[in-house]
């Protein structure tokens, strides 16, 4: 049976959402592994740690989306800061 027009606009329509909706799926699942690595890193890296936390402070600026980060930097925010911060001092008066 014979398409109309119509119909094959609408099934090129569906076909491309369809494509749409997997690569936000697939960017979606990039992000997740990278932020994964990185909360991973910042928990074992004082300078990671600091780093990330002044980079939530200047960047991330929606009050939704810091109070669904707010348990997350709690926890970074209670792990050792001592390191990054003598590193980086150490660092600038050698420079």
């Amino acid at each position: 049976m014979a398409s109309t027009i119509e119909q094959k606009i609408a099934q090129a329509e569906a076909e491309l959402a369809r494509l749409r909706t997997k690569a936000r799926e697939v960017d979606t699942g990039r992000k997740i592994i990278l932020g994964g690595m990185l909360l991973a890193a910042a928990r074992r890296d004082p300078q990671i740690r600091a780093w990330v936390l002044a980079e939530v402070e200047s960047n991330i600026t929606r009050d939704h989306d810091r109070k669904r980060l707010e348990p997350t930097l709690a926890e970074l925010r209670s792990l050792p800061m001592a390191q990054a911060l003598d590193q980086d001092s150490s660092q600038n008066g050698k420079g």
